[in-house]
């Protein structure tokens, strides 16, 4: 099988011949020692490249726009804006923190204007990273949700949770907004060729709890996110929820929208693997549950190979499942342990043994 095949075949509930391997690749020391290249920004090509190199699946490419990478090189320490009006101070790589938000109001949304889903720059990192897709992958056009964009974008949860209260359908048109604006990028994403499935990211939980209740998750973010990836599947493609932290109390309600995929199934935040794979067993892929915080960063490769093991033994048996990290490879990460990673992958997880 392609890398294409055997990411797919999985995503979609099937059997390929290997479990497939995908990660979100974080870390400029790998691209640094494999490619002998540091880039200042996020270059969907050099990704490529790397995810090839490595013998990953499949590479993640944002549609431009996704709120925290940047456009354009700032100097470290540099206060910037974004084409949403979102303020940030640089300070790392690839995503920034946000330190301001443009809607604190719904004064401020009446003079606020979305940015242009057919700007020139809108699909140039999915092109660039297509076009260097020598290795077969199945290329993940990501995209943000509707909860985070609300909570840490274009508000911040303070805001939106008093806003929940003294004006819920600035809620609700604000998210409706968004989702739409997602959808036409994403249907452009699909003309213009190369994309295989969609990854939204949208974090609902920290590392013990849900980042707000239930009910209010219901109520005013279960609804878009269902438009939201129904329409995304309405474009013929699988699609997979980046959601970090601790949601079994809405997991249900997740695969109820239609998800094909749930990344990262995040170990550190109590998320077990077992139940995700016996509860939604021809519903829902899940994708991770190796520890990059503990086992990953500070383990030694014995401890990282026998962890793959662990998540192998689980969640390989009847298809259905892509092994990762339960966020990304970074550069905390000793290069042992990443190498260690990706070979007890190949070696264990091919359906032959």
């Amino acid at each position: 099988m392609t890398p294409r095949e055997r990411f797919l075949t999985a995503l979609t509930g099937g059997t390929p011949d290997r479990v497939p391997i995908g990660d979100y690749l974080f870390s400029r020391n790998l691209l640094k020692r494999e490619l002998n290249h540091v880039p200042q920004l996020y270059e969907a090509d050099a990704q490529v490249r790397l995810a090839t190199h490595l013998g990953l699946d499949c590479m993640w490419i944002p549609i431009n726009g996704f709120c925290g990478t940047e456009e354009e090189v700032h100097a470290e320490g540099e206060h910037y804006q974004d084409e949403w009006g979102v303020t940030y101070i640089k300070n790392g790589w690839p995503i920034m923190a946000q330190v301001d938000v443009p809607i604190k109001s719904r004064a401020d949304w009446k003079r606020y204007t979305m940015p242009a889903t057919n700007a020139p720059h809108r699909l140039s990192m999915l092109a660039s990273g297509t076009k260097a897709n020598t290795g077969d992958l199945a290329i993940l056009a990501g995209v943000l949700g509707p909860f985070t964009m609300m909570y840490w974008y274009l508000m911040d949860l303070e805001t939106l949770s008093i806003t929940l209260y003294d004006d819920p359908e600035l809620v609700r048109e604000m998210s409706d907004a968004f989702v739409n604006w997602a959808l036409a990028s994403a249907a452009r994403a699909v003309s213009q060729g190369g994309v295989d499935a969609f990854s939204i990211s949208d974090d609902w939980g920290g590392t013990r709890a849900l980042l707000m209740s239930p009910t209010h998750l219901r109520e005013f973010f279960i609804p878009p996110f269902r438009k939201l990836v129904q329409g995304l599947k309405s474009l013929g493609k699988p699609v997979i929820m980046h959601n970090d932290g601790q949601i079994r109390d809405v997991l249900d309600d997740l695969v109820g929208t239609g998800i094909n995929g749930f990344h990262p199934v995040e170990r550190a935040a109590g998320m077990d693997l077992v139940k995700v794979k016996h509860n939604y067993a021809g519903r829902l892929c899940p994708i991770g549950n190796v520890d990059n915080k503990i086992t990953m960063s500070t383990g030694t490769p014995e401890q990282v190979e026998a962890e793959v093991r662990e998540c192998l033994a689980i969640g390989k048996p009847g298809g259905g499942y892509i092994l990762s990290t339960d966020h990304s490879i970074h550069d905390g990460m000793p290069y042992e342990n990443v190498m260690a990673y990706l070979e007890a992958g190949r070696k264990y997880g091919n359906y032959r043994i």
